[in-house]
């Protein structure tokens, strides 16, 4: 799978942008804030149909368009995969609403109009950008979104199971509120149980199996990485102490967690919520033995991510027979010199990468003449020749 050509159309600080794409390595140099990691996140648009840094979809249309009438940002790509040459297209478009400007997104392929969960996938990607150090230290929710947008890229079923519980979800959660809070009694919660067991069993037997294998890969990953560190992951379900191994079939998995609805009733009811659940799942990290938050230096932190992605890029591409797209958004940051040229060596034989960086003369002569650089100034991209690579990465002008 390789991305051929990327189009932008009032997409972040991009008012419009064609550029060809070639395979192996394209490496993007600029400063800060000029459009490098806007750049990789439209092309993890195409592939997940999800933006990655905006609170809601209008922010991701340029500014300077949200004055005129109709508002529009389009992100188009053209790809070669194994079933043959595909467009892609998604436009978000603004409109006027309620509390200011609102906007909505609509997908294309091949021009035909598809639902956004539809289009999920066509095009597979990875990406790795700074805020991934949240995959080892932050909140539960970055991970199960990393598990989901991972595995709604390679199952189909997966995604429409999630948009199913999710709204079951919130039916039987506004049911327990009533229940709490008045005379509305229990008798109706049998319906929602039995929607929410099924495809809830669907999500925990997905996780587990897509996390099993990602505990073997990101070791082996991050063996390449940091041999001198050990990595693990667990998952950790949230379904009465449940061990991850007895979730793989879903019917025994819907089984198991229709019967912790029952046996948790009486806590949901108290707190107005479903207690257990993928919801409520999470991906535990240990390094050396020791769990990763407390004990794991910010380099070894992104090293546990940049394995779990390298992990990604390689079930990803079990999964669908072709390899993802890598998106590297200044991978280098923050490791030192040992750790810099085991990441260059892990990511040199890619089939297609994009990677960003502000100092180019952090990559190795041999990474950039095998390349293809160019710059990125303000929402712009320009091809850049070896001798200038290479007075960018000394520092000469």
């Amino acid at each position: 799978m390789r991305l051929l050509r990327l189009q932008l159309s009032d997409y972040r600080n991009f008012h419009r942008l064609d550029l060809s794409l070639g395979p192996g390595a394209s490496v993007f140099v600029g400063g800060n804030a000029q459009g490098k990691t806007n750049l990789l996140e439209s092309v993890y648009l195409l592939a997940t149909m999800k933006e990655v840094r905006a609170e809601t979809e209008v922010q991701v249309i340029r500014w300077q368009a949200t004055e005129e009438a109709m508002p529009v940002a389009r992100v188009v790509g053209v790809a070669e995969t194994a079933e043959g040459r595909m467009k892609l297209e998604v436009a978000i478009v603004g409109r006027d609403g309620a509390h200011g400007l609102i906007a909505s997104k609509t997908a294309r392929v091949n021009g035909v109009p598809k639902r956004l969960s539809d289009a999920v996938g066509r095009l597979t990607a990875v990406l790795f950008t700074a805020a991934d150090i949240d995959l080892a230290s932050g909140a539960p929710s970055a991970r199960r979104r990393y598990i989901d947008i991972t595995l709604s890229q390679v199952d189909r079923g997966y995604v429409s199971a999630r948009s199913r519980f999710e709204r079951v979800l919130a039916q039987r959660n506004h049911l327990l509120k009533r229940i709490r809070e008045g005379p509305t009694g229990t008798d109706e919660l049998a319906f929602w149980d039995g929607e929410l067991a099924r495809d809830g069993g669907y999500l925990f037997a997905a996780r587990a199996a897509a996390l099993s294998e990602l505990a073997v890969l990101a070791a082996q990953a991050h063996a390449t990485l940091a041999p001198q560190e050990e990595v693990r992951l667990e998952y950790r379900p949230r379904l009465g102490g449940r061990a991850p191994d007895g979730l793989r079939d879903p019917a025994a998995a819907a089984e198991a967690y229709g019967e912790a609805l029952r046996h948790g009733l009486s806590a949901d009811v108290a707190a107005g919520m479903t207690l257990q659940g993928p919801h409520r799942d999470d991906i535990a990290f240990f390094l050396n033995g020791m769990p990763a938050p407390g004990f794991a230096s910010r380099a070894q932190q992104r090293t546990i991510a940049l394995a779990l992605r390298l992990a990604e890029a390689r079930l990803l591409r079990s999964r669908r027979g072709e390899p993802p797209v890598l998106l590297l958004d200044d991978i280098l940051s923050e490791m030192d010199a040992d750790r810099c040229r085991s990441v260059i060596e892990a990511i040199s034989g890619c089939e297609q990468l994009l990677v960003t960086t502000t100092d180019a003369g952090r990559f190795p002569q041999q990474f950039l003449d095998s390349a293809v650089v160019f710059s990125v100034a303000a929402g712009t991209v320009a091809p850049l020749s070896v001798q200038a690579t290479a007075s960018r990465g000394t520092g000469e002008t």
